[in-house]
């Protein structure tokens, strides 16, 4: 795996982790081994084929961030900022691509560091 994919992924954990509250793990989604497997699958890598298509890894991902952004934009201080996550939160649907969805992660978080501060 690559270092770029581990640390996109790790961004996408802590997002996660940032909007639940929670530690790492499986719930919520919180681990970014789900990134990163949609990211090696959409690659071509093969290893992670025991857990289907990309396109199912991809879609349980898309779900785990979008209800991360819903759940920020009911939580104090980001919900400051509701609009702002749920406009991203409608942009997931279009997105096709792990680069694509790493774009709404990345602005998530970049927003997120900015209001904890």
């Amino acid at each position: 795996m690559s270092t770029e994919f581990y640390t996109q992924a790790t961004r996408y954990e802590n997002l996660v982790r940032i909007a639940f509250n929670c530690p790492k793990g499986a719930k919520n989604g919180a681990d970014f081994n789900f990134m990163k497997n949609a990211m090696t699958m959409e690659n071509g890598d093969s290893f992670a084929k025991h857990l289907g298509s990309f396109d199912k890894q991809f879609d349980k991902v898309k779900n785990y961030t979008s209800k991360a952004l819903i759940k920020l934009s009911k939580t104090k201080p980001f919900s400051s900022k509701k609009e702002f996550f749920l406009d991203l939160e409608g942009k997931i649907n279009f997105v096709g691509t792990t680069s694509q969805l790493m774009d709404i992660v990345n602005k998530s978080m970049e927003k997120v560091l900015e209001l904890r501060e």
